[in-house]
């Protein structure tokens, strides 16, 4: 081969080398630019929603006040959407009654920096779960580990589990207890027994409000879905029956709560405070649309007596 061919076959390799190169650098820098356009349209989106959030808030509470004691499930605020156009987007606000779910803070009771055991909200857990057809020991594993996972102490209940466990070698979750209410259903799948257990077959009907242990049933927003949790609350075993009351409501709702219990023959020594006929806590939906854009939050709120907000949870997804 001559000089020359050399020197071409030479120059062809560096200008291959170089387009390559060039090639990956342009590649970098529209990922990056990409990226950087992602972040930004998640934070306006993120921005927007968050004050669609206040102003659907005030929506909620000024539209509660016209329900005066009650809440149904037909009333136009938990029946339709509000839409709203930003621009070329739409925005629509949904509100759900969250109420009537068993939250797993609701077995303790905060007292002197110590958790004790609400005993009323501790056997209506085990009867629900006995009501999803969860085997005894896993249920007493179940509501064990629950208890030491909150509690202040290190000292394992008979079928719990403490510090030792979660950091020892057969754990994979490497973490202490939280020593705290529950923040997130998600913390449950740490426990040993959730290893023989369904998650989302046990934690239907269940829920946890963040750091709080407040739990409602809003008898005139009850759906079949709650058949299971009413009858552990009111210890029927006849499935069938409490489904029958639950469709058997009232066209204009209950007035009170005495008429309802009426309806069952076990009606004393349930746990107190839960029966409710309106809403204290509510799940926000919002959503953006665009034609290349779909961003949602829910938010978690709960109202007090004086029906001041406060949001317990709030997620965000583009």
């Amino acid at each position: 081969m001559n000089k020359s061919g050399v020197v071409l076959i030479t120059t062809l390799l560096i200008v291959m080398i170089m387009s390559v190169i060039s090639m990956q650098i342009s590649k970098s820098f529209m990922l990056s630019l990409q990226r950087e356009a992602y972040m930004d349209l998640s934070n306006i989106s993120f921005q927007l929603l968050l004050s669609a959030e206040k102003k659907a808030v005030k929506d909620l509470k000024e539209q509660l006040g016209r329900y005066q004691t009650t809440l149904l499930s037909s009333d136009p605020i938990l029946q339709n959407s509000l839409y709203y156009e930003i621009d070329n987007s739409v925005l629509e606000v949904s509100f759900r009654d969250a109420s009537n779910c068993f939250n797993l803070n609701s077995i303790f009771n905060p007292r002197q920096g110590k958790y004790e055991i609400n005993k009323a909200n501790y056997d209506w857990l085990k009867r629900y779960t006995r009501n999803k057809g969860v085997d005894e020991n896993d249920i007493e594993s179940f509501v064990d580990q629950l208890i030491d996972w909150v509690d202040q102490d290190n000292q394992p209940r008979n079928f719990g589990a403490e510090d030792y466990f979660y950091t020892g070698p057969s754990s994979q979750v490497k973490q202490y207890t939280a020593k705290r209410f529950l923040n997130s259903l998600s913390e449950i799948t740490a426990f040993p027994v959730m290893s023989r257990l369904n998650f989302l077959q046990l934690t239907e009907g269940m829920c946890v409000l963040p750091f709080t242990n407040k739990q409602w049933i809003n008898i005139n927003t009850l759906n079949i879905e709650d058949t299971l949790l009413l009858a552990a609350f009111m210890k029927e075993n006849n499935f069938e029956y409490v489904k029958s009351i639950i469709i058997d409501m009232p066209e204009e709702g209950y007035s009170n709560t005495e008429s309802f219990l009426d309806r069952f023959q076990e009606n004393e020594n349930l746990p107190p405070k839960i029966l409710s006929l309106d809403s204290h806590l509510f799940e926000i939906r919002l959503t953006l649309m665009e034609e290349n854009l779909f961003a949602e939050m829910k938010t978690l709120v709960i109202l007090d007596d004086s029906n001041k907000a406060r949001v317990l949870r709030r997620n965000f997804n583009l």
